[in-house]
């Protein structure tokens, strides 16, 4: 008997330092309201001391040693959940640095494969003047530095006039921003311009984001902001590159009201950046976050308080370790792989919600419907995290959130929202709606020549505007209206 209270007391020490452990972290992770945590933390300290309790008898004890082992399995596991939120909250959140990909390209057929070679041929490098400035300047001096010389450059106002001398022989070779060739993109005659270049020298120049905004509203914790930015690329979620996804959430806590306005990648707008000179809106991407934010700020008159950036290509992990996702879609359509998507509710893994949200040529509205199927996907995601699923997969569903989901909130602000969430687990009424516009084609101040564009409708500006206030100022909204109104166009 005495060997079994002492295997109890053993057990009830472990259970009461596990328990302490855990506690412990709960606390730093900031998820859990004070009050909850205090409740839970007296119950469970309790604990270990009602099993010591029942060392006084045989049975009682040996009762008791089988409720310290299974509390103990549980606190263990616990221990582990919570180190997986807490591993990847620090990893997504308080984003606060950009990094911009500076290569330097030769045409694919020219002899020269390192830095080292064109430097010996005395190769001409090409520059844009004033765009991505400071990055390729960077670089410029690494060059110099390291191979004890001084290069020649050439600059350009454009990427455009950039690739024509290149073509022309006037240059051999350019330092850019990867994302450049990407915005090159956007004019015919040079699409899929940087399949006929090779990379000889990569870097990665590191940015800070400082979110310095004048004018800046106070920040509303029940009532704010933020913007969704989904870019469509295998690399690093926080590299500077055009946002393929454009979406803001409107969200008031005390309504339990959340606002989703998706903008078409190809919107032409004025872009504060570039002295509110026009171009779309994909790309101020490459310019960085800040500049995406600056750009939607200025269309919709609003202040966007945080970020969020996803990269959609990865998002797909976190979609298959959810089991799938059920979307509703408003047409039936294949798409552009042979995905066939059925009109209402379809579920999809993680290849299929990617195919669902990339497709637009499919449709009559183009990027307005895939600004509507995006939206679609999110509420999914949403909705599916809220369900048993989420608890199954908990710590997969966290390790994917690495390199796929970034954020500038802290990890004390996303506490803070999940604190209110917990304190008050009525659930949220999501609404979406998407701007549209007309086709055309115009001149893109980042490409430096005539591109396709959608020039906004300001009616649809006007009205996103009207929902955006009615969200925030604790009003109240209707999809059947939204949809009505987008249907009119």
């Amino acid at each position: 008997m005495k060997a079994i209270r002492v295997i109890g007391c053993i057990l009830a020490a472990l259970q009461f330092v596990l328990t302490v452990l855990f506690i412990y972290m709960v606390y730093v992770t900031k998820l859990v309201p004070f009050k909850i945590l205090v409740v839970l933390s007296v119950i469970m300290a309790i604990l270990p001391i009602v099993v010591v309790l029942m060392q006084r008898g045989r049975k009682s004890a040996l009762i008791g040693i089988l409720i310290s082992v299974i509390i103990s399995a549980i606190l263990v596991y616990g221990i582990y959940f919570i180190r997986s939120t807490n591993k990847a909250l620090d990893d997504v959140t308080g984003n606060k640095t950009e990094v911009e990909q500076i290569n330097v390209y030769v045409k694919k057929e020219d002899p020269a494969t390192s830095i080292n070679d064109a430097i010996d041929s005395n190769y001409i490098f090409a520059i844009v003047k004033k765009q991505d400035s400071e990055g390729v300047q960077k670089v410029i001096d690494q060059i110099n530095a390291d191979f004890n010389t001084g290069i020649t450059t050439a600059e350009f106002e454009s990427i455009y006039d950039l690739a024509m001398a290149f073509d022309n022989g006037q240059v051999q070779a350019c330092i850019v921003n990867s994302g450049m060739l990407d915005v090159l993109d956007s004019s015919e005659e040079f699409e899929n311009y940087a399949d006929g270049l090779k990379v000889i020298l990569e870097k990665e120049i590191e940015t800070e984001i400082t979110g310095e905004v004048e004018d800046k509203k106070p920040f509303d914790k029940n009532r704010f902001c933020f913007y969704i930015s989904g870019i469509d690329t295998y690399g690093s979620v926080n590299i500077k590159s055009r946002s393929d996804v454009n979406i803001i959430a409107i969200v008031n806590a005390d309504t339990r009201n959340i606002l989703l306005v998706s903008t078409p990648r190809d919107y032409y707008v004025e872009f504060p950046n570039l002295g509110n000179r026009k171009d779309k809106l994909t790309h101020a991407g490459v310019f960085g976050i800040e500049a995406s934010m600056n750009t939607l700020e200025q269309l919709y008159d609003i202040d966007l308080s945080y970020y969020v950036r996803m990269n959609f290509t990865g998002f797909k992990a976190i979609i298959n370790e959810l089991g799938g996702i059920d979307v509703y879609s408003d047409y039936g359509f294949t798409g552009v792989d042979g995905d066939q998507f059925s009109a209402g509710e379809n579920h999809l893994d993680g290849d299929r919600a990617l195919a669902f949200a990339r497709e637009r040529k499919a449709f009559q509205s183009g990027d307005r419907q895939r600004g509507n199927n995006q939206m679609e996907v999110i509420k999914a995601v949403i909705k599916k995290m809220e369900s048993s699923e989420m608890l199954s997969n908990y710590a997969s569903i966290m390790d994917s959130l690495s390199g796929t989901f970034q954020t500038d909130m802290t990890k004390d602000e996303v506490g803070e929202l999940v604190q209110k969430q917990l304190s008050d687990s009525k659930g949220w009424s999501i609404y979406s709606y998407s701007v549209s516009g007309s086709d055309g084609t115009d001149v893109c101040s980042s490409v430096g020549a005539n591109a396709y564009v959608m020039y906004p409708y300001q009616e649809d500006v006007d009205y996103a505007k009207q929902l955006i206030n009615t969200v925030l100022s604790d009003g109240t909204i209707n999809q059947d209206e939204i949809n009505a109104f987008m249907e009119s166009k």
